[in-house]
């Protein structure tokens, strides 16, 4: 096992220690550099993977007989087998884990008939085709199986995969990759309940005796019965008895699991039914999410995933040889198999997607992406080659069959499909153009329990009323970890018992229920709601998603379009406690897409007004922005903050100071009548409508540059407690911003709202940085004036349907 070094004249490589050291280094530094460079084209790391081990393998580097024996020689690959094994045994069991059952309960009649259609068609036709043409095949085809196993496997789609595919393409709570889920998981489902029946009778039809067949099925049952009876309620106790809430699980539990996974693989291994079913079934009674699933993902996923699952793959495709490609037609009658479930998946998948209505796009994107393959079928196929049920020569084409559907499957996704397109709506949809009055839709974004109190007291200074009344959707987003699918649903009240009060801080709940985060936030809004002395003043539709930070903008634009947003508020990605700043990148990154492509405007709440100590309570309804002022520079993002101070000033709760800023050049010289017209109509519309208001006062400050922009606003900043700013400003050759921009932190807050931001700045004053709409998909409604609604069709809120 162990060498005592090459000065001491040991060949090391002769060892199984170094040997496998080298090895596993060479195949994760090869695969890490072959993704760095086939990302670019939109490959995921199965792809990279795969041409490793073919480049590995006899077809190219092994093909010299040294390189065979030095670096990969027999005795090595049975340690690099024995632990790719491992790690996919546990990469099944973690799989089981993160899968969402309610998928499968509620998945939407579209979802079902795409997955359906995507499975019969391709298995109807390549079935057809091979018993219409049997006599041409070859002998060892006609006798065996393997054309039907294939045509099963292949008219399936792997839940796992394609889920793994989607994330990394970034298309995970896309509106079609969450269709597309729908759809793989219940084919999925069905297609281990079909291998397990399958294996079953084939175990039953070998027995010998009756009794031996007996045997098998009583173990079977045995097997589940003490995984549903005994693993699924001890998996529960220890996570709601002994885990403390929010915590991950202990390391004795964790280690405890790991082993049970294993030892369910031994036992279904033992019995017959492969080492694949037992880890599933334990993964899958198991409760995921937190703690359970979370701490898988986190102490697992990254080591066995990142770095020993990918040599199960690597082997898979150093195991194919193209020299062995000599019998054109056996080889060539298994890719007819191959094309024929390909094609029609594709064709079912995208028919009824077209039925359903689906753009033609979107629905040939659909079957792309049930087409995808990775680690799911390459297992079975490797199953078939340890079971000398394949060929070599059946057993490359297949594996390079699998390397080019997904290798020409993911680019083209990634090309046809753009998920942000939905989000391009034809009219405006911002508070300048609404009509006075009117209900104001808002969109409130929150990370944390920490965002809430802002939310409120903004709420509360704009004081809703039956004359002008808000709905508020508030959206709890939290990081999807421990799930495999992501989701963007309404929020449920939690089970109460009989009698109990509704009341924010109602704590007689069922002792298996206590309340979560997403609970909490709700209880808030929902006691701000009832606490309002117009009924019907606030309505509040609570929301929760889990999604990938790098692709939840998709969820918020999606429940802004939904919900007809006018205005999608967001919180700083900084939060300050009065003693200590943090930030969060993640936060930051969602803000930035937002702001790049709403549906509608969106505003930013940067919260400096929480004294030191305070704590964002669910009550904190102060009315702690009591004196509000808008910086007026110009341009579409200032007259949009305008319109919206307007409002919060017509409630009547807050005072209201709007600062106009001019360059005093341009003044002097008369340039400044040339102005842009529309922000000269809203600030004279915004005076003539508060020309006889106490609590409004509009004033000019004349600077010569953007230092004395800033000064001006520093001067006159500590006078109030928040700030509404456009995010863009003018920004041209006026001046009034010159410079700024070179100390610029944040640009999603823009100049002005950056600096006011910052800790230099100082004062304990919130600050809203406002982006009117910018996206639209016809350019005459630019101008145009008066209240308009965008007509949509629904997006996914509730699920694939």
């Amino acid at each position: 096992v162990n060498s005592q070094g090459i000065f001491l004249g040991d060949q090391p490589l002769k060892f199984a220690l170094p040997l496998f050291l080298l090895e596993i280094s060479i195949i994760f530094l090869a695969t890490s550099a072959a993704h760095f460079i086939l990302r670019r084209v939109g490959q995921c790391r199965f792809t990279s993977q795969m041409l490793i081990g073919i480049f590995l393998g006899p077809s190219v580097l092994g093909h010299s007989v040294k390189f065979r024996r030095a670096i990969f020689p027999e005795r090595g690959n049975y340690i690099l087998e024995t632990v790719s094994l491992v790690s996919l045994i546990l990469f099944l069991f973690s799989t089981g884990i993160k899968t969402d059952l309610s998928l499968v309960r509620k998945p939407g009649r579209r979802a079902v008939a795409i997955g359906v259609a995507g499975s019969v068609l391709p298995l109807a036709l390549s079935l057809a085709i091979f018993y219409s043409l049997r006599s041409t095949f070859p002998d060892d085809l006609r006798r065996s199986n393997l054309i039907f196993d294939l045509s099963v496997r292949l008219s399936l789609s792997s839940f796992p995969v394609i889920a793994d595919a989607l994330g990394e393409l970034r298309l995970l709570n896309s509106e079609l990759g969450r269709i597309a889920m729908s759809a793989a998981l219940i084919t999925d489902i069905c297609s281990w309940f079909m291998w397990t029946a399958f294996i079953a009778v084939g175990l039953v039809a070998k027995a010998n005796s009756p009794t031996t067949a007996a045997e098998i099925v009583v173990s079977f049952l045995a097997f589940t019965l003490f995984v549903v009876a005994v693993c699924k309620p001890a998996a529960a106790w220890i996570v709601k008895k002994q885990t403390p809430a929010g915590e991950l699980l202990g390391e004795g539990y964790f280690v405890g699991f790991v082993m049970l996974a294993l030892l369910s693989a031994l036992v279904t291994e033992l019995i017959g039914f492969k080492y694949m079913l037992g880890p599933f079934m334990l993964g899958l009674v198991l409760p995921g999410g937190m703690p359970l699933g979370v701490t898988m993902t986190e102490r697992m996923d990254s080591f066995f995933t990142a770095i020993f699952l990918p040599i199960y793959i690597v082997l898979a495709g150093y195991r194919a040889d193209f020299a062995e490609l000599n019998d054109v037609k056996g080889w060539s009658m298994v890719e007819l198999v191959v094309a024929l479930c390909f094609v029609g998946k594709l064709v079912g998948s995208a028919a009824v997607a077209l039925y359903y209505e689906m753009p033609v796009q979107d629905a040939f994107c659909v079957g792309l992406m049930l087409n995808f393959k990775g680690v799911v079928e390459i297992a079975f196929i490797s199953n078939w080659g340890n079971a000398q049920r394949v060929t070599v020569d059946h057993y490359t084409i297949l594996i390079i069959s699998m390397l080019v559907i997904t290798a020409v499957s993911t680019p083209l996704v990634k090309l046809v499909y753009n998920p942000t397109a939905r989000f391009l709506v034809h009219k405006r949809r911002t508070i300048e153009h609404a009509k006075p009055h009117s209900e104001l839709r808002l969109l409130a974004c929150l990370h944390n329990e920490d965002h809430v109190a802002p939310v409120l007291d903004l709420l509360e200074a704009s004081a809703p009323s039956r004359d002008l009344p808000v709905s508020l959707a508030v959206l709890h987003l939290t990081e999807l970890s421990g799930r495999s699918a992501s989701y963007l649903r309404p929020h449920k009240q939690p089970r109460r018992r009989p009698g109990s009060s509704n009341s924010h801080n109602d704590s007689h709940q069922h002792h298996h229920q206590a309340p979560s985060a997403s609970d909490r936030i709700v209880n808030a809004f929902r006691y701000f709601e009832q606490q309002q002395a117009a009924p019907g003043a606030v309505a509040v539709h609570p929301f929760v998603c889990a999604a990938p930070f790098a692709t939840m903008h998709h969820d918020v634009c999606a429940l802004a379009l939904n919900r007809k947003a006018r205005l999608v508020l967001l919180p700083f990605h900084k939060h300050s406690d009065g003693a200590r700043e943090t930030a969060r990148n993640a936060f930051q990154a969602v803000n930035r897409a937002v702001l790049r492509f709403a549906p509608c405007s969106v505003a930013v709440l940067v919260d400096r007004a929480l004294p030191a100590g305070g704590a964002a309570t669910c009550a904190r309804t102060n009315s702690l922005l009591q004196r509000a002022a808008v910086y007026f520079l110009g341009g579409p993002d200032d007259r949009e903050a305008l319109a919206l101070a307007a409002r919060m000033a017509a409630g009547g709760a807050v005072s209201l100071t709007v600062v106009r800023f001019r360059l005093r050049l341009r003044c002097a010289a008369g340039e400044d009548a040339d102005a842009d017209a529309e922000d000269e109509a809203a600030v004279e519309g915004f005076r003539e409508r508060h020309a006889g208001s106490e609590r409004v006062v509009y004033t000019e400050r004349m600077v010569e540059d953007g230092e004395g922009t800033a000064g001006v606003m520093r001067g006159m900043s500590e006078k109030f407690d928040l700030v509404v700013v456009g995010r863009g400003g003018r920004e041209d050759e006026s001046g009034l911003t010159s410079g700024l921009s070179e100390w610029s932190e944040c640009p999603e807050l823009g100049v002005v709202g950056d600096m006011l931001a910052s800790t230099d700045f100082g004062g304990k004053l919130s600050i809203l940085v406002v982006q009117q709409q910018e996206r639209l998909r016809s350019e005459h409604h630019h101008h145009t004036n008066g209240p308009q609604e965008e007509e949509v069709k629904n997006v996914l809120i509730h699920g694939p349907r």
